[in-house]
């Protein structure tokens, strides 16, 4: 429901995710969305570098007013 005045919070992990080396696992019940805690992958991170630093050459090479275009 849309104008449901109760918050919308996530649901307590279940009992079996208490098993040691199993990461909690939260439902979010209105939307069934499954949320963990977990670790951002390596390849992931470079892409991330590599457009900053992309953005940041652009920026330096194509928006300076002292430039020779």
């Amino acid at each position: 429901m849309v104008n449901d005045p109760t918050p919308i919070t996530p649901t307590t992990p279940a009992a079996s995710s208490k098993i040691a080396g199993e990461p909690a696992i939260y439902r979010y019940e209105p939307s069934g969305i499954m949320e963990r805690s977990g670790h951002i992958p390596l390849w992931l991170k470079l892409v991330a570098l590599g457009l900053i630093l992309w953005g940041m050459y652009y920026a330096m090479q194509y928006w300076n007013s002292w430039s020779s275009a």
